[in-house]
């Protein structure tokens, strides 16, 4: 339950991801399920045909539902809809639809009735059925029953891929993992199989449409997810076979209400989706017409000085985009802070620098972030002032007994400290190694001496100029306690003489 609502409060928070708005369709009766045909649209509704029957659905008082087709008039403005033509509208419900891509196939639920009497189910529920139908001369006829129709369950909700060769649906069919499951059937090559895939859940799941994008990617609603109540629409792309765990789709193309009925254009940044938002009642549904807005983050950050934590003025903030080398400034003022705009799926380095202070790098970016406008990238960049001699302890430098060589695990420490020398070219340092009073004194000295020259190595190995380095060992002449010769002491006071240092002592602007 918390992270439903933890999830509920995160889309909710990504609100400019979408920009929605109710479509001319709407008539004040239901519409619903809109599907691409020709240069319009074909969706669902109960609104009252210009002519013919008028009997009503006893449960809604309102006409049945009947597929009603619209054309568009090129700017998502849909002229007044008229009854599909041909034999696809019958006496009582017809429902989603789904086209062939050369709109010469129409797939479709329609209620099971035999004799003008409707087919139900021990529960008392009509039973549902896929047709299909051809079109010749301009309308659809020829309406056969889908082969795998059962008399004993409902199959509905079909989705047909651009290619033509897979039939998606919904059906309540024995075996299913709950309610109606998502099934695809391949054309003349196998039975509807459940898709057993993470789409899939205990509750009801609506098939609303598999788009067949190039990334494969397959949208429907459920109840059976984490969601904001009701039905919501998910996506699942595939890959490989399998299907990815379904992503919900967010506010505000999803409510607390039912959400279905999802149509994309080709390139996924507008669409149409069906919902029972904003009315009175909530068994009529209206469509919605949708655009996908372009990911916006920012990027607020604060420069602090590391030792106060207070706001640092004069910092000049670099900011460099990996992907384009593209670079932006900004100087900080008195409250330390510093503003980007970042653009979706882009990693950058965040550079900070003042003078006497060493240069700080950072790094951020939007890989795989879902959220935008409203959602900012926090950064702390924490500034150090440069002080001649000052020895700063390398954390994490640590040597095996009687060795001088670079441990495996001391790498990380030391390539902070190419950065730190990379960063800041205008410095030069010292390394200085220390060791603890066990062993012979002038023995300490000569490994001190080698553990200072192999850190140096290091940054030379790594592009630091041989110039700016000096190697010092110490020995035990610099103990940071007094656990001198013949002074018994814990393993932990020892250790924190072993230690590794390194100052700067030379800077050629200031």
């Amino acid at each position: 339950m918390r992270s439903s609502c933890d999830s509920i409060t995160r889309w909710q928070a990504d609100s400019a991801k979408y920009t929605l708005q109710s479509s001319s369709i709407n008539s004040g009766q239901s519409n619903f399920s809109p599907v691409w045909y020709k240069d319009g649209i074909v969706f669902v509704s109960d609104r009252t045909p210009g002519k013919g029957s008028t009997k009503t659905y006893q449960w809604t008082g309102r006409p049945f539902l009947d597929l009603y087709y619209s054309k568009d008039n090129g700017k998502g403005n849909y002229g007044a809809p008229e009854l599909l033509k041909g034999e696809l509208n019958g006496i009582y419900h017809e429902g989603p639809a789904s086209f062939s891509s050369k709109g010469d196939t129409v797939y479709f639920t329609r209620n099971t009735y035999v004799a003008r009497k409707v087919k139900k189910s021990d529960d008392d529920v009509v039973i549902l059925k896929i047709c299909q139908g051809i079109k010749k001369d301009s309308t659809f006829r020829f309406i056969t029953d889908f082969p795998y129709d059962n008399a004993d369950y409902s199959l509905g909700h079909p989705s047909l891929s651009k290619d033509g060769n897979t039939l998606y649906f919904v059906s309540d069919m024995p075996g299913g993992q709950g309610g109606t499951d998502v099934y695809r059937c391949k054309k003349k090559t196998e039975r509807g199989a459940n898709l057993k895939i993470s789409v899939n859940g205990k509750q009801s799941e609506q098939r609303t449409l598999p788009d067949e994008l190039p990334d494969s990617i397959l949208y429907f609603s459920s109840e059976g997810h984490y969601g904001m109540g009701g039905l919501d629409v998910f996506s699942s792309a595939q890959s490989e076979g399998s299907w990815s765990r379904p992503q919900n789709m967010g506010y505000p193309l999803n409510t607390s209400y039912d959400d279905f009925g999802i149509a994309l254009n080709d390139s996924g940044t507008a669409g149409l989706v069906s919902s029972n938002r904003d009315t009175k009642n909530t068994t009529q549904d209206n469509i919605y017409a949708f655009t996908v807005n372009d990911l916006r983050f920012t990027l607020e950050g604060i420069a602090v000085e590391k030792s106060t934590q207070e706001p640092l003025a004069g910092v000049v903030v670099e900011l460099t985009n990996k992907k384009t080398g593209k670079k932006e400034l900004f100087t900080t003022g008195p409250d330390g802070k510093f503003f980007f705009k970042l653009n979706p799926e882009t990693d950058y380095v965040v550079m900070g620098s003042k003078d006497s202070y060493f240069t700080n790098t950072e790094p951020v970016s939007t890989v795989g972030k879902k959220q935008s406008e409203n959602m900012f990238v926090k950064l702390k960049l924490e500034m150090e002032q440069i002080i001649v001699n000052k020895p700063i302890v390398l954390e994490n430098i640590y040597y095996d007994l009687d060795k001088y060589n670079i441990r495996t695990d001391a790498a990380e420490g030391l390539d902070k400290l190419v950065g730190i020398m990379r960063d800041n070219p205008d410095i030069s340092i010292e390394l200085g190694s220390h060791t603890d009073s066990r062993a012979d004194d002038k023995y300490n000295m000569t490994l001190s001496q080698k553990r200072a020259e192999s850190v140096v190595d290091y940054l030379v190995k790594h592009g630091i100029l041989a110039d700016r380095l000096v190697a010092k060992g110490y020995g035990e002449t610099q103990l940071v306690n007094g656990c001198s010769n013949g002074v018994e002491c814990s393993e932990e006071q020892h250790q924190a003489n072993r230690r590794t240092e390194f100052k700067v002592t030379k800077m050629t602007q200031q």
